[in-house]
């Protein structure tokens, strides 16, 4: 056999090796698997579930500017006002819609209460801890600091989570990528070893 005849089969052997070392996604029953159905791209989707996740990580933030502002002795509706030029950007406009409807007259519990809508279920706890304390006058600030404590607690939990399946992610990538690799550093100088000693 000749060199290059060695060099083409040994070739075909590494790659014959790789596809069995990789496992298949399908079991082997002697049917072509049935082809699934691909889903239409949905941009807004995305786009929703990224806004939610910058929602998630800017609401602690925004609790404690709040947090200052109560420290400083401003009531509900003007901590609000006060801390809003400076509020992240992924909940300004929430805030910033809820001192609208103020300014158009509504009342602020009601105005508030939107931000169970445009921030999501985290701002439960502020909406009514601001309602109550704007309608009987309860004290503030233990109930925001305790508030944006929760928010931050909850929010390390998140990225501790996000942390957790990040080998699970990377299992699958990492395997592809260095398999054929290793198969053809490793394997192909062997197999090209005992091809010509044969051919000799």
């Amino acid at each position: 056999m000749s060199p290059a005849g060695a060099a083409a089969l040994a070739a075909g052997l590494v790659v014959v090796a790789a596809a069995r070392l990789v496992p298949s996604a399908h079991p082997r029953t002697g049917a072509a698997p049935p082809r699934r159905a691909r889903l239409p791209p949905d941009p807004l989707g995305r786009r929703r579930r990224a806004h939610r996740r910058a929602v998630a990580a800017a609401y602690p933030d925004a609790l404690e500017l709040i947090v200052l502002a109560v420290r400083a002795g401003h009531l509900p509706a003007a901590a609000i006002r006060a801390a809003a030029p400076h509020l992240p950007p992924a909940v300004a406009e929430a805030f910033a819609d809820v001192l609208a409807q103020v300014d158009s007259g509504q009342r602020f519990a009601d105005a508030l209460a939107a931000l169970r809508h445009s921030v999501g279920p985290a701002a439960s706890p502020l909406v009514d801890s601001f309602a109550a304390a704007d309608r009987y006058g309860l004290p503030l600030a233990p109930i925001v600091e305790r508030l944006a404590a929760e928010a931050r607690h909850q929010r390390r939990r998140r990225t501790e989570a996000v942390a957790r399946q990040l080998p699970i992610r990377m299992a699958a990538p990492l395997v592809l990528c260095t398999l054929p690799s290793f198969v053809l550093l490793a394997v192909a100088p062997l197999l090209l070893a005992a091809i010509s000693s044969l051919a000799w």
